[in-house]
């Protein structure tokens, strides 16, 4: 009789933990971004960066403190939209969004040497793009690594003429953007060769690896959605365990477990679900309670962690383009900025248009109503931080990929840097109508 007893209370201890979410553990480290053909783009001087130092602490002290009440208003939007996937019931999206991967079949479109890529090439994608199962599935999910988001179901990358200026590497156009870890999804349907799922996150769509998306249950939501979130504060960390590791980007959102006061990550099973993972952190610096105070030494710190890195198409390879660094720095201060400058441009409190103003009287207006790290200096098709001003200059942080020369070449910076609005002046070879200063045509205020 005592064997039996001890039997059914191991099956029933057994059968227990099968119903039980997995705690595993994994840790989250100090680590770096692998180097790549990024960091071998020419990289050249101007007066700027030579006579600016880049550190932004030395013009945080213009900074003035955000309240506490108006981060937490921030805070409530920035999380409303971060899970907003989870709660369509649709992918929502246009007939020109949904079949704008389509439109490069139409074009000459090259490999990164020049070789042209061929139609039967982009018919075979098509046809694995398999939009005849458009919103098949309608599932939540979320990526369990760093990732990238691709126009078509394949890693290849496509250009236009490498040999043009600002038509090669890295202007890759398969690369859609970048996404982090614990991002939230919804899940429109597999590519046919399964490979591949066609999903949508707050601020970005496109096809991503059924190996790094996991689909959600409902108990997964109710744990992970806890109202109760950390984010990372310093760049290119690493998650390790056993068997896994993936790069963490500044800005990754983690909740925070109640009970261990751990941080929560999504991991998959083999039936393809999200399962929780509890997370130990190395140091107790490299990720914080979201959000963090604005303040001059925050704004510094997350700042200059952004100052050199190499530009990144899209986020290729792990780097930043203009956009995706100034979203990266609101991030940990709860502000939530959508992916690209022309959505940025409609994410501030308020808008200034700079249209039709002169270069002088831009600068004036600039300089009295721009706030000094709350403020995006935008032109189309790039966007810039708002550092403050130095010797009656506007100041600014940007990842800029290179400034139009007058034979409309560029020269190219290729880097997240500190410079004046009109970044080459000295040069004879610049093209001044071009210059920002010039160009700007919004100040976006948070």
């Amino acid at each position: 009789m005592k064997n039996i007893i001890i039997k059914q209370i191991t099956l029933g201890l057994i059968l227990l933990s099968l119903s039980l979410p997995i705690f595993a553990e994994a840790l989250l480290t100090t680590g770096y971004r692998p180097k790549s053909l990024l960091d071998k783009m020419p990289s050249k001087n101007v007066a700027d960066t030579r006579t600016i130092k880049q550190n932004s602490t030395l013009f945080s002290s213009q900074v003035k403190t955000m309240s506490r009440w108006e981060q937490k208003r921030y805070d409530k939007t920035y999380n409303k939209k971060f899970f907003k996937p989870w709660f369509q019931k649709k992918m929502n999206l246009s007939w020109r969004q949904k079949k704008w991967q389509f439109f490069f079949a139409r074009q000459r479109i090259y490999q990164r040497y020049g070789t042209r890529i061929s139609r039967k090439w982009f018919k075979y994608q098509t046809r694995n793009s398999n939009f005849k199962a458009y919103q098949s599935i309608l599932k939540s999910a979320i990526t369990i690594r760093h990732s990238d988001i691709k126009i078509y179901p394949t890693k290849q990358d496509f250009y236009y003429n490498p040999k043009r200026t600002g038509e090669g590497f890295p202007f890759d156009y398969n690369q859609n953007s970048s996404i982090n870890i614990n991002t939230p999804l919804i899940v429109s349907h597999y590519s046919k060769d399964k490979k591949w799922v066609y999903i949508r996150s707050t601020y970005a769509y496109g096809w991503l690896p059924v190996s790094d998306v996991a689909f959600v249950s409902k108990y997964f939501k109710k744990e992970f959605m806890n109202n109760n979130y950390a984010v990372t504060l310093r760049d290119n960390l690493f998650i390790r365990n056993r068997s896994f590791k993936s790069i963490v980007k500044l800005g990754t959102i983690f909740p925070i477990d109640a009970k261990t006061k751990k941080y929560i990550m999504a991991t998959k099973t083999k039936s393809g679900y999200a399962k929780i993972t509890l997370l130990k952190a190395q140091k107790k610096w490299i990720i914080a309670k979201k959000p963090i105070a604005f303040t001059p030494h925050n704004v510094a710190m997350i700042s200059n962690q952004l100052i050199g890195e190499p530009y990144g198409w899209g986020g290729k390879m792990m780097a930043r383009d203009c956009s995706s660094m100034t979203r990266d720095f609101f991030a940990p201060f709860g502000i939530f900025l959508r992916r690209n400058s022309r959505e940025q441009r409609y994410d501030g409190k308020k808008v200034i248009s700079l249209r039709w103003m002169s270069s002088k009287k831009k600068k004036r207006v600039i300089l009295k109503k721009a706030k000094p790290f709350r403020s995006l200096l935008y032109v189309g098709g790039h966007i810039t931080l708002y550092v403050g001003q130095r010797k009656g200059e506007p100041i600014i942080l940007h990842n800029y990929w290179g400034a139009r020369l007058n034979n409309q070449k560029k020269r190219i910076f290729g880097r997240a840097i500190l410079t004046t609005t009109q970044i080459g002046k000295e040069r004879k070879d610049i093209k001044k109508k071009a210059m920002l200063l010039n160009t700007f045509s919004h100040i976006i205020n948070f």
